[in-house]
């Protein structure tokens, strides 16, 4: 296997918290440009797992590589997490700003083009000028995912994807993550409970049970794929 093709590798990883072992992963590769969701339920280790992979926690024992190499630690020992990766998580978290000033302060000019582009029909549009504070869980969550797919990182990690959106939300969110990773190349990684919430979208999914790799199935996305490479070679063969 070409080992230039991973983003990361996981090897013998154990995560212990107060004494209890939330997850044991003894063997994982997540390749880069490709989407991945992470499922399980509730207390599985979906949420331990990613922040593994976003930098944010050190594992107890073992190593995970990121590039070929650990993360970086800092003199008193705490993770630095690249600016490269993204990582989302939907639990609620407010500010007491406008949403319009949030998106300018992370993203400049640009927020004028994000805000026709996101905030331009339903009641999206009078999101734009209401204080973060004020929003619903739902409408919060549609204000983090906007950020994150418009970051740009090379690795974006989302944590309990879907959940509070309704159809028409997670159906524009799902649009532009496969156009976020066919056009840029972004690995992409999502958690979740529910398996047909991600499988249309994901290439490849990783069930966890107990802290454990359960099994890795191929998402819908990975048979399109194969799909529309096997069209392409065909139209090839036909010219030729």
């Amino acid at each position: 296997m070409n080992r230039n093709t991973l983003i990361y590798e996981v090897q013998d990883l154990k995560k212990v918290y107060d004494k209890r072992n939330v997850l044991q992963i003894g063997r994982l590769q997540v390749h880069k440009g490709t989407i991945y969701g992470i499922v399980g339920p509730v207390g599985s280790g979906k949420t331990s797992l990613l922040k593994q992979l976003s930098g944010l926690e050190k594992p107890t024992e073992g190593k995970l590589l990121y590039d070929e190499s650990e993360f970086k630690t800092s003199l008193l020992g705490k993770v630095k997490s690249p600016d490269e990766i993204k990582y989302i998580s939907l639990t609620d978290s407010r500010s007491n700003e406008r949403v319009s000033r949030y998106f300018s302060s992370h993203h400049g000019k640009r927020s004028e083009e994000i805000r026709k582009q996101y905030f331009n029909k339903g009641f999206r549009r009078f999101m734009w000028e209401q204080n973060i504070a004020s929003l619903s869980q739902g409408e919060l969550t549609w204000i983090k995912l906007v950020d994150a797919v418009e970051s740009d990182p090379r690795v974006l990690i989302i944590d309990n994807y879907g959940s509070m959106l309704d159809d028409e939300m997670e159906q524009d969110i799902s649009r532009r993550l496969r156009r976020m990773n066919r056009n840029l190349g972004t690995t992409i990684i999502l958690s979740t409970t529910n398996t047909r919430r991600i499988q249309k979208l994901v290439s490849v999914m990783i069930f966890l049970d107990k802290g454990h790799v359960a099994k890795i199935r191929s998402g819908s996305q990975h048979k399109e794929s194969k799909q529309r490479h096997g069209r392409q070679q065909q139209r090839r063969r036909n010219r030729n």
